[in-house]
């Protein structure tokens, strides 16, 4: 049975990686580490990075 894309926690998301970029991730990935894990923690330093990159106008 399929599951939802969106449920009241998460939303699944896919996208298409090169295959450089794949190898990689598994060359560093902690060994007990998912590779959802990996992603969300790098999608999480990423979004901090650009938001000090860009901070919010505080008026």
């Amino acid at each position: 049975m399929a599951t939802k894309a969106v449920n009241a926690k998460s939303r699944k998301l896919e996208a298409r990686v090169p295959h450089d970029i794949a190898e990689a991730m598994e060359k560093v990935k902690e060994p007990d580490e998912s590779t959802g894990q990996f992603i969300v923690s790098a999608m999480q330093g990423e979004i901090k990075r650009r938001q000090r990159k860009h901070p919010k106008d505080e008026s």
